[in-house]
């Protein structure tokens, strides 16, 4: 299902919804009260997580699609009331059980998930454990701390975290 097909109702009024050309684009639109509605990117927390006692990075195994069973930087999608370091903050906990303290930006990306037919952005930051103790989560099945050059080889599930852990290794190595 396209994500068109999938706003059936107005949440304004409670009216069928109807596609139409709006904006120059297909949109559901409300034939009663006339509200468009536009879908938004969704914005993607994404941390690649250091430790003082060495120069490793964490790396997680996907539990889930997209990408079951291949490796990635922590993160997840940003919620509704958060700003991107909540959502980091949040996910990396979920995920890992560390606190974290968030450092720079390492980049931003675009991305498209081809199976849910949605843009996507994703915003990666170099974080540092603060405290805690690793506990995978449910989503995922392994956690690794390793080597930039290590997790380079690993089998990664989204192209995006590749180009951030080859920005931070240059960035770090020179």
């Amino acid at each position: 299902m396209l994500p068109l097909e999938t706003i059936k109702f107005c949440t304004r009024c409670g009216h069928a919804m109807e596609l139409r050309e709006e904006s120059e684009r297909l949109r559901p639109v409300c034939p009663r009260c006339g509200y468009v509605h536009y879908f938004a990117p969704q914005v993607a927390a994404v941390a690649i997580v250091t430790r003082d006692a060495d120069e490793k990075l964490l790396l997680v195994q996907r539990g889930e699609n997209p990408g079951k069973g291949l490796w990635g930087l922590p993160g997840g999608f940003v919620e509704m009331g958060e700003t991107v370091h909540d959502a980091l903050t949040r996910e990396i906990l979920e995920e890992t059980g560390y606190e974290i303290e968030i450092g720079e930006l390492v980049g931003v990306w675009s991305f498209f998930n081809d199976a849910k037919k949605i843009a996507g952005v994703a915003i990666v930051y170099e974080t540092r454990v603060a405290r805690g103790e690793l506990q995978v989560a449910s989503d995922s099945t392994n956690a690794e701390w390793v080597t930039c050059e290590r997790a380079l080889d690993f089998p990664l599930a989204f192209e995006t975290h590749r180009e951030a852990l080859d920005i931070w290794n240059k960035r770090n190595s020179g």
